[in-house]
């Protein structure tokens, strides 16, 4: 394995030194390459989904696949990075506002990946593919879930520092146990959705942290909760 990944590497470097600036018309390309690969990916993984493949899928021929990424790997990571960009902005949105607030806030999540299912599951399958240290994109998730332990653990002492949240709650272990907590619920619910409500189970996940960390109750809500639909 660390043959083959050593032997890796250079050729997404090679590439990455030889690339110019990409033109309008390079850039549309390659935004096309990266929605099909991402489609494919989440359908069959990265080790199941050929270049070949994904060139058929944007009508391109390999080696011109291969003149915008350099190889395999490198769409890879213009796969990931793509998807990942949105989410840290997203949660980095959210966590700013701090406090008990951002729990409140944190059903958006679930509204948004239930909008967009498909890259929800992509991330799912290439974290599984990504484990192990010699993975292709093993140290671009362990750089990824570092900076969200980071930003959740932050909103947390937002939330100390105002008094809002208990003191005695550890940050950096409380930004464990929920990053844990949301991708446990997006795994049952991607794979029962009928039986698996999202939205639902992370507005309820969040009321529950609040309980557990506020300072003091939070107001009971007034009138009759909706009816959740089976």
């Amino acid at each position: 394995m660390t043959e083959n990944s050593d032997a890796r590497k250079p050729a997404v470097g090679r590439a990455r030194g030889r690339t110019k600036a990409p033109t309008a018309k390079g850039e549309e390309r390659r935004r096309e390459i990266v929605a099909a690969a991402s489609e494919l990916f989440a359908r069959a993984g990265f080790r199941g989904t050929g270049m070949a493949e994904v060139a058929q899928r944007v009508g391109i021929t390999e080696p011109g696949l291969l003149y915008h990424f350099g190889s395999k790997e490198g769409l890879l990571r213009a796969v990931v990075e793509h998807r990942d960009l949105r989410s840290q902005a997203f949660a980095r949105d959210i966590a700013a506002v701090g406090g008990l607030q951002a729990l409140r806030e944190m059903p958006a999540f679930a509204h948004r990946n239930r909008e967009q299912p498909g890259l929800a599951k992509l991330f799912a399958v290439l974290l599984a593919e990504n484990l192990d240290p010699g993975d292709p994109e093993h140290d671009f998730f362990v750089r990824r879930y570092r900076e969200m332990r980071a930003v959740v653990a932050g909103m947390i002492r937002e939330g100390q520092r105002g008094g809002e949240m208990r003191a005695d709650v550890s940050p950096e272990l409380k930004a464990i146990e929920i990053l844990a907590a949301l991708d446990g619920i997006a795994s049952q619910w991607l794979l029962d959705p009928e039986e698996v409500d999202l939205v639902v189970s992370i507005e309820e996940y969040a009321r529950t942290l609040i309980r557990d960390l506020a300072t003091e109750p939070e107001p009971a809500e007034t009138g009759a909760p909706e009816e959740v639909q089976g």
